[in-house]
């Protein structure tokens, strides 16, 4: 009996939370649509905001976070990544143009979403591609938007942090090569990690053999899932700066962090609250 309570209750829950997301996607998705076709950037940022944030709710997502994003814009954001719901974390809370992989275009419906938000695609198996992906990250810096990278250029089952790869960091050079009045580019690293005893089922590594749908109705059944988000010292980085040495020092800061948040799980384990 109590097996089929529960079978009930998660399905009631499955059928709420997605007809709440399918309601929000009808409501947002024409002003989304318009603000990308007006290139009215601020009218995107907007929307991918609110979705988000709208999104968390609705997969009861709770966020303690450490630390605040830097001010600065332009901006880019380096992040560890352990699953598509990174993303949304970080949206929620900090409008950015994500460079993911050129896979995440051919995602039902969410794909659509990610163009118009805007995203930068990359396939990173092919250099002419990465370095198309430079040039549109550095056309978004020169714009003053915020650009979030995951450089380790795929995701994890977040129990550690893989060796960042440097290539987008020639982003850099570029965007101050073509905008001479920036003396540098502000990079503020973040990292995300999900605590408690679901953290495994909300991370979508790149062992996991499970499309994004079916990961997507798995989270939803999970109800409340605790993340432990820390943003890190902001440090500039101008045309002298060596990419791979930057790589290596925002690895650093990441790994650093994860390892703290962590050290520090445990006492997220009930209400979450503002790290001092």
């Amino acid at each position: 009996m109590f097996q089929l309570v529960r079978r009930a209750l998660r399905a009631f829950r499955l059928a709420y939370v997605l007809s709440a997301v399918a309601i929000t996607i009808l409501i947002l998705y024409p002003w989304l649509e318009a603000s990308a076709l007006l290139r009215f950037r601020g009218g995107q940022r907007l929307i991918s905001r609110t979705f988000h944030r709208i999104m968390g709710v609705l997969l009861g997502l709770k966020i303690s976070i450490k630390g605040k994003p830097s001010s600065s814009r332009p901006l880019i954001v380096i992040a560890n990544h352990i699953s598509w719901l990174d993303i949304v974390v970080i949206s929620s809370l900090l409008p950015a143009v994500f460079v993911t992989q050129h896979g995440v275009a051919s995602w039902p419906i969410f794909g659509r979403l990610a163009k118009l938000s805007p995203s930068i695609f990359v396939n990173r198996d092919r250099r002419l591609d990465v370095l198309r992906t430079i040039s549109c990250i550095s056309d978004a810096l020169s714009a003053d938007d915020v650009v979030a990278i995951f450089p380790e250029g795929t995701s994890t089952d977040g129990t550690g942090v893989l060796p960042f790869r440097s290539a987008l960091f020639g982003a850099v050079r570029e965007t101050l090569r073509k905008a001479e009045h920036l003396p540098a580019i502000i990079i503020q690293p973040v990292s995300v990690g999900y605590v408690g005893p679901k953290r495994r089922l909300a991370a979508w590594a790149r062992e996991d053999d499970i499309p994004f749908v079916p990961h997507l109705l798995k989270v939803v059944g999970l109800r409340r899932i605790n993340i432990a988000l820390s943003w890190g010292d902001p440090i500039a980085a101008d045309m002298k700066s060596d990419r791979k040495l930057l790589a290596k020092r925002l690895e650093e800061m990441v790994r650093r962090s994860v390892s703290e948040a962590q050290a520090r799980a445990g006492s997220l384990s009930g209400t979450p609250q503002e790290w001092e």
